[in-house]
């Protein structure tokens, strides 16, 4: 019987093999069952779950998503980002550190609101580290109250409330009349979204193996003596209803559908596996560079995905095509404008991909095209010991041409000073 009490740490595009200590063959054919789900869902074959998980001989190998998973049969798989530093070691402490830290600068993922607070990044793995984010926003409900509405209920009592319901008093108290089948409204706290968050708790209290986790876990659950379980969630998760007054249960129920629905904040999702809790890196370092760059340049107007100008002014006599959206432009209040894209990839000794430069170049030209004084592009990637910082340029010749400037930047994500590091390229 495989021990249910099995957390692996691996990190990006680490491979994952059977061993005698802490991963079974099970372990793998869940794994393999579940990319054989989500490429079932496109009849090409071809999801983008190998951008996440793909299988190799014997194993599976993880890909550009980081976060944490658990098989049925009990293995916990904590995925790290894989990060390199100038002079400090990246220790799987230190890295988490950090990957939380990129993650309370994400607002949305998969068109889901996505809100970080109170992080522990001192508990040992990822997965403690969610169950903690799911008690806060579950303890916030408690505070404010849970939802409680009137439920219209049918019993047998020793006592008339409300309306005798004649054709069941006939036929269940004939005999004896000492009791009264009511109906009645009667004030409860039993409503789909406490069942939710009750039957979270339950599952969590089974799962965790943190001790200030347990503990929590069951202190709130004294809030629910009064709720029900319930053993089909996704019919329940139907039921929910949030009006004005209840829009503080939303996060919660988002975390509730991770852990009983397998949904997580990316597109995948399945029961193949206990849960999945994946968060695409590209996504996470563009959305945390914007963050620290607007923080660090406050005097500038940073924009994030922006949309001004399209690749053509006109198709085929139609409206503008092919819109440009670099991650980020920055004018200065000197007139200045700064192109910048974020490339979640450690470079090897080949550099950046020679679509990335055609893509820089059609930022630079375009943006220049609309008279912009366009100083500079960056390519700006995470650290990389095998390839060194570079400049591309072009050569203006004459007045109708354009020169270009693209340079290629890393951002030492563990020095602790990355502000600094953007505005000295930037």
């Amino acid at each position: 019987m495989p021990d249910k009490n099995r957390t692996i740490s691996i990190r990006e595009f680490g491979r994952i093999y059977p061993d005698s200590k802490h991963i079974f063959k099970r372990d793998i054919e869940e794994l393999r069952a579940y990319i054989d789900e989500q490429n079932s869902k496109d009849f090409t074959g071809q999801s983008d779950i190998e951008e996440f998980l793909k299988p190799i001989k014997n194993g599976v190998q993880a890909n550009n998503y980081v976060g944490v998973l658990q098989t049925k049969s009990g293995l916990t798989i904590e995925i790290l980002p894989k990060i390199a530093g100038r002079t400090e070691e990246a220790t799987d402490t230190r890295v988490r550190q950090l990957f939380l830290e990129m993650l309370k600068a994400v607002r949305s993922l998969n068109g889901k609101t996505f809100k970080l607070t109170n992080l522990n990044a001192k508990k040992n793995n990822l997965l403690e580290v969610f169950i903690s984010m799911f008690l806060n926003e579950s303890d916030m409900i408690i505070k404010r109250g849970l939802k409680s509405s009137y439920v219209t209920v049918q019993s047998n009592e020793k006592f008339l409330k409300g309306k005798l319901l004649m054709t069941q008093q006939l036929r269940k108290n004939i005999v004896n009349q000492s009791y009264f089948f009511n109906e009645y409204d009667e004030f409860m706290t039993n409503s789909a979204e406490n069942q939710l968050i009750k039957t979270t708790l339950e599952y969590l209290l089974k799962n965790s193996r943190d001790n200030n986790n347990l503990r929590i876990i069951r202190e709130q659950l004294v809030y629910f003596e009064f709720v029900d379980l319930t053993n089909s969630p996704e019919q329940t998760f139907q039921k929910v209803s949030i009006g004005r007054n209840y829009t503080y249960y939303e996060q919660t129920l988002d975390w509730c559908r991770i852990f009983l629905s397998r949904k997580s904040f990316t597109s995948f999702k399945g029961s193949s596996l206990a849960f999945a809790i994946l968060f695409p890196m590209e996504e996470i370092f563009e959305a945390y560079i914007a963050h620290i760059m607007k923080k660090s340049i406050p005097d500038a107007n940073v924009s994030a995905q922006d949309k001004k100008y399209s690749l053509f002014d006109r198709t085929n006599e139609t409206k503008a095509g092919y819109r440009l959206r670099p991650d980020l432009v920055v004018r200065f209040e000197d007139n200045r404008t700064t192109i910048a894209d974020t490339k979640w990839k450690v470079l090897d000794s080949t550099g950046p991909s020679q679509t990335d430069l055609y893509q820089m170049y059609a930022y630079y030209t375009r943006y220049r095209h609309k008279s912009e004084n366009v100083d500079k592009v960056v390519l700006i990637y995470p650290y990389s010991s095998s390839y060194s910082e570079n400049e591309f340029r072009s050569t203006q010749y004459s007045s109708e041409e354009l020169g270009s400037k693209i340079q290629v930047r890393f951002v030492d994500l563990l020095s602790g000073d990355i502000g600094k590091q953007l505005v000295n390229f930037i």
